[in-house]
């Protein structure tokens, strides 16, 4: 009996790896996939735990550009990770990201309910 279960209780300690899954860190540079020429979006996350703080950027074609700073949580539940992040910009504005981890390299989210899916780099 006992060899019969060591081959899947193996594949199951295998797949469980900290970083081979959605809920494995998301510690890293993490950018939108904008197209327009001069627009740019990227976030530079540490995950300690359920805790997410970091740095970012942002700029807009022919128009301004910032900083922010960013603080949240990193959530897993039932139906995958949830990512909730407070995104402080240097001028003073306060936008919130929410998002859900799709895999190692990318989040569905939204930033104050305007979809902003994030990819890793």
């Amino acid at each position: 009996m006992w060899r019969s279960l060591k081959l899947p209780v193996l594949l199951l300690l295998v797949g469980c790896g900290p970083d081979l899954g959605p809920t494995g860190s998301i510690s890293g540079t993490w950018a939108a996939p904008v197209t327009i020429p001069g627009n740019s979006f990227v976030l530079v996350l540490t995950q300690q735990g359920t805790s997410v703080t970091g740095t970012g950027s942002w700029s807009g074609e022919a128009c301004c550009q910032g900083t922010m700073q960013v603080a949240g949580s990193f959530t897993p539940r039932i139906d995958g990770v949830r990512v909730d992040l407070s995104l402080h910009y240097d001028d003073g504005r306060v936008r919130s990201y929410v998002g859900s981890v799709r895999d190692a390299s990318h989040i569905n989210g939204s930033l104050d309910g305007m979809s902003l899916p994030l990819v890793r780099h």
